[in-house]
């Protein structure tokens, strides 16, 4: 019943179905998602009833997005993890571990974030020390790498960058990672946001031929429609400025 009533609502809402290609992106996205992908669309272009051609290449644009933005976050991460490295080279990080009420005990790493202070992240991946910084470091995920950027002093902070909203910025960039790491859809975040999360990630690199490459890379990133969508493809497409 469930599925049917959710395909009922696309056929209702898209018009010049393919029906093979509709079972087709059902079987590959999954009911709920195609109904979020609609759903999102609509948005973007203001319309409730949207051609099926257009539903699909808006699909398809905003994965091909996604895979750019998995290299582009990469770098970014990257660049994080190379700053605390550097700042606590050869730093033999500890582990504490604690009972828990499970029959695993819990393994924390003691991550240095000040002059005798420290941060502890749980580890899945050692249960005893110590251990180089960079090996503790690199088997972190965005959230904990941020979580340690948040607790060093300013002065520090003002070595990796200085852009006054920087550790405000990674952490929305932290939202987009995960957005594109776990397959979410981009669109979800409403364009404006996604356009100003790609932007703030670009203004955070490095490396200047790194920005130009990606900005050049998204900007001219295709999707093709027949001239008369043309304005509707317009309102799709993703336009990064710096």
């Amino acid at each position: 019943m469930r599925l049917m009533k959710e395909k009922l609502f696309l056929l209702s809402h898209l018009s010049n179905v393919d029906s093979k290609k509709l079972d087709e992106m059902i079987e590959s996205f999954g009911l709920d998602k195609c109904i979020e992908i609609y759903k999102s669309l609509a948005k973007v272009i203001d319309l409730d009833e949207i051609e099926f051609q257009i539903f699909l290449d808006f699909a398809y644009y905003d994965i091909a997005l996604s895979e750019i933005l998995f290299t582009l976050l990469r770098h970014q991460e990257n660049h994080v993890k190379a700053f605390l490295a550097n700042q606590f080279n050869d730093y033999p990080v500890q582990i504490e571990a604690r009972p828990s009420n499970y029959t695993k005990t819990k393994y924390y790493f003691k991550i240095p974030v000040g002059v005798n202070k420290f941060l502890d992240i749980r580890t899945h991946n050692y249960t005893y020390g110590p251990v180089d910084y960079y090996d503790a470091i690199k088997t972190l995920d965005f959230g904990d790498v941020n979580l340690i950027m948040f607790h060093l002093p300013e002065s520090m902070i003002a070595r990796f960058s200085n852009n006054p909203n920087i550790l405000d910025d990674l952490d929305k960039t932290r939202q987009l990672r995960n957005y594109v790491y776990h397959h979410n859809m981009l669109y979800s975040l409403g364009k404006s946001e996604l356009e100003s999360s790609i932007q703030r990630v670009l203004i955070n690199l490095p490396n200047q031929e790194l920005k130009l490459f990606y900005l050049k890379k998204i900007n001219s990133l295709s999707l093709k429609g027949d001239e008369k969508n043309k304005e509707l493809y317009s309102k799709i497409k993703v336009n990064i400025t710096l």
